[in-house]
């Protein structure tokens, strides 16, 4: 088995709306938001429209416990996520949603159309009563918005989550330091393949492992340390590509190099 490094793609934050998710809370369900509380000892029921990823739902001692600690009563539809969008869609137009439900990124547009009809409530005006909802990142509450309304919580994830992963174990055999430019980056990429930073006396290591990919790969983010835009610029009034640019080839030649 070959050692490697693992390369990752450099997230920007302007791009980071891209791979939002939201959970909307339904105009259609019992208890409107300003409604009165329930009553001392009952918990409120809260049913949710939720996608699965894997073949068997969450266990039952999980939503247990997230609804003690909730003082919730939990009722989850799980749709496997293949089929989600039909099942969401179905539950649109059939007003049968439940009071919460998750709307993947790609079907956000589509549901603008139905917040724009009423069926979400806007959720916007009661962030700042709670804790941590009121922490929320207020720049991409905005780009989220609907006609200046807020309807949906993103799911957060950090806006950088991936880069160069070097190995340190293979840093500290060769005495080398982290890299701190493009050339020392490249000098740690020809020690780990030609001097043997796993000890074991053969030349089966590699300096740089990449996906097949240069959308999604280390080459991205390589191309991110060259200046190579994000897709496209803007130069003279034109867009020009990114494969066209003086930089996307500094990171080609890098690379083959």
């Amino acid at each position: 088995m070959f050692n490697r490094i693992a390369g990752r793609k450099g997230t920007l934050a302007g791009c980071f709306l891209l791979f939002v998710s939201f959970i909307m809370l339904s105009a259609c369900s019992e208890q409107q938001p300003d409604g009165d509380p329930p009553s001392a000892g009952v918990r409120p029921s809260i049913s949710i429209l939720a996608p699965l990823h894997f073949p068997q739902t969450p266990s039952g001692e999980l939503i247990g416990e997230i609804e003690r600690l909730t003082g919730t009563e939990l009722n989850i539809t799980w749709v496997p996520e293949g089929v989600y969008t039909d099942k969401m869609n179905t539950a649109l137009t059939t007003g049968s949603l439940g009071k919460v439900t998750f709307v993947k990124f790609t079907d956000y547009n589509p549901v603008k159309n139905m917040i724009r009809s009423g069926a979400f409530w806007e959720i916007g005006p009661y962030l700042d009563a709670f804790p941590n909802l009121s922490k929320l990142n207020a720049a991409i509450l905005k780009q989220t918005a609907v006609d200046g309304g807020i309807y949906g919580l993103y799911t957060e994830r950090p806006a950088s989550r991936q880069g160069i992963i070097i190995r340190k174990d293979w840093l500290d055999k060769l005495h080398l330091s982290p890299p701190g430019t493009l050339e020392e980056l490249y000098e740690v990429m020809k020690q780990f393949t030609y001097n043997d930073p796993d000890g074991n006396g053969k030349a089966d290591t590699l300096g740089l492992v990449d996906r097949n990919d240069l959308v999604y790969g280390v080459f991205k983010t390589l191309s991110s340390y060259f200046g190579t835009p994000n897709n496209w610029k803007i130069e003279n009034g034109r867009f020009i590509p990114e494969f066209a640019t003086p930089q996307y080839m500094d990171t080609m030649n890098f690379m083959r190099i």
